[in-house]
């Protein structure tokens, strides 16, 4: 089956809207997780809470499209189908590379650190609870998978 950007974009969303279901899943648990509100902050001061939450959503959503077509781009050049389990090896990778990047967080977001609204993670979100790095990867699989299920084989 040909490679169709706009249904791994499509994809994409569709499984950023899972895993950000499952991130608030895990934040009513009490995992400190919220990558919307991190990514609205580094757009907008918390005194505006709902554009926070907007234009987060909007980034997370977009960035999702974008990491699915990633995906589906580099299946495609390794000549592997989409499916379940090369999706989520996709997310394991993208998973630790994004856990590795959290360290550096706070020299890139204008409002992560002592006396800011966003808390400083540390690497892999370590700082933000035990439980973090692992929901933070276990995320990124999840995504990964969802993407290969949903540009699979029917």
């Amino acid at each position: 089956m040909p490679l169709s950007l706009t249904g791994a974009a499509v994809a994409g969303v569709f499984a950023t809207l899972l895993m950000t279901a499952l991130m608030y899943a895990g934040k009513a648990m009490g995992m400190p997780m919220d990558m919307p509100r991190l990514l609205g902050l580094m757009v907008v001061g918390p005194e505006y809470s709902v554009l926070v939450y907007a234009l987060g959503l909007a980034l997370h959503l977009t960035m999702g499209a974008v990491f699915g077509v990633l995906y589906a781009l580099n299946l495609d050049m390794l000549g592997l189908a989409p499916t379940v389990g090369w999706g989520a090896f996709c997310g394991l990778v993208h998973g630790g590379i994004a856990g590795l990047m959290m360290g550096a967080m706070p020299n890139v977001h204008p409002r992560m650190g002592p006396g800011q609204p966003a808390p400083t993670p540390g690497l892999f979100g370590k700082d933000l609870g035990a439980m973090v790095p692992a929901g933070l990867v276990a995320l990124h699989v999840v995504f990964g998978a969802a993407v290969g299920y949903l540009l699979g084989p029917a």
